[in-house]
């Protein structure tokens, strides 16, 4: 490895360029680190308002991604006033990294911090379809789906980071992104040639990718759904509860969950991994419904006992209902 690109990689890419073709690369984190550590306590540097890791940018500033809370980066742990160590690479760091491996290319970032001026993306856009770019990165921006003709060579870097969301469906997810992805590159009869930087080779996502046999991979995916319940075999309502007090949101999630399983399949209460957002604590319930005649039925039921709740307690606007959560 160099950097975040490996010595393979970087061959294919240098290749790619000699014989006049674009690249397009993927990562689907932004900013220049995704996270800091102290190297004296460990301690991640977090927001004050979210229960999640600052991300460092360009420019010497630290930020949130979940509130957009910022501020000037110290390089000092805020517990022990240790050095703090960058860690993972963002866009903008393997912005940085290209222009130093290939500094003959024009390479151009598009991620959500280049995309919020439209003109700039716009402009980047026309730019690598009419060939003035050599290079692009960005997240799954970049990912959508455009038609450039010169497109032949199109890479993930730490692609494995698609995989590891908390989420059923994370599989399906990286798969849907991944084969998009892939259909950027070799258009118009010109031949493509898609990289995937990757620790888990034998993951069954590249598999399926790799051979083109989707149907196993999709059949493995549905039996893990009915197995453990998930749809389309069931209709998933999950409750989720906002509150900036800690104890109220915990007493108030616990109540309407007792309440709930006298008639309902309740799973939780429980945290999800991000469970505080802008100073608010989130305590999650997952209903699971049968999909059958009386799914409507059901449903009902479950919305006027909530309002109920609501009611009672004079709680309402703390909570949300998402049926079949992504």
């Amino acid at each position: 490895m160099r950097g975040s690109f490996s010595i393979k990689l970087i061959e294919h890419i240098r290749k790619n360029l000699r014989d006049g073709g674009q690249v397009i690369i993927l990562r689907s984190r932004r900013a220049w680190a995704s996270a800091m550590q102290c190297t004296v306590c460990g301690e991640i540097a977090r927001c004050p308002h979210c229960n999640v890791s600052l991300s460092l940018h360009q420019g010497g500033k630290v930020m949130c991604h979940y509130c957009g809370w910022s501020a000037p980066y110290s390089g000092r742990c805020v517990k022990c006033s240790g050095e703090l160590r960058n860690l993972g690479a963002g866009t903008q760091k393997i912005e940085e990294e290209a222009a130093a491996l290939f500094p003959e290319a024009r390479i151009a970032r598009l991620d959500s911090d280049t995309a919020q001026n439209k003109k700039f993306e716009s402009k980047t856009i026309r730019d690598f379809a009419k060939g003035e770019i050599d290079i692009l990165i960005g997240t799954q921006i970049v990912t959508k789906g455009f038609d450039f003709s010169g497109l032949s060579l199109v890479a993930v870097v730490a692609a494995d980071s698609l995989l590891g969301i908390q989420d059923f469906r994370a599989d399906e997810k990286a798969a849907q992104i991944l084969e998009q992805f892939r259909g950027r590159c070799g258009r118009r009869g010109i031949k493509g040639l898609t990289v995937i930087q990757t620790s888990q080779p034998e993951h069954p996502v590249y598999k399926s990718l790799i051979s083109g046999e989707k149907t196993e991979g999709h059949l493995n995916l549905l039996q893990e759904r009915k197995d453990f319940g998930f749809p389309p075999y069931t209709r998933i309502i999950e409750i989720a509860v906002r509150d900036n007090n800690e104890k109220r949101a915990d007493l108030m999630v616990s109540v309407l969950s007792d309440r709930l399983r006298k008639s309902f399949d309740v799973t939780g209460p429980y945290s999800p991994a991000v469970d505080k957002v802008a100073d608010m604590h989130i305590r999650l319930i997952r209903i699971s419904l049968k999909k059958d005649k009386r799914l409507s039925l059901h449903k009902e039921h479950l919305m006027q006992e909530i309002r109920s709740f609501e009611k009672e307690r004079k709680y309402e606007g703390h909570m949300t209902v998402n049926v079949d959560p992504a």
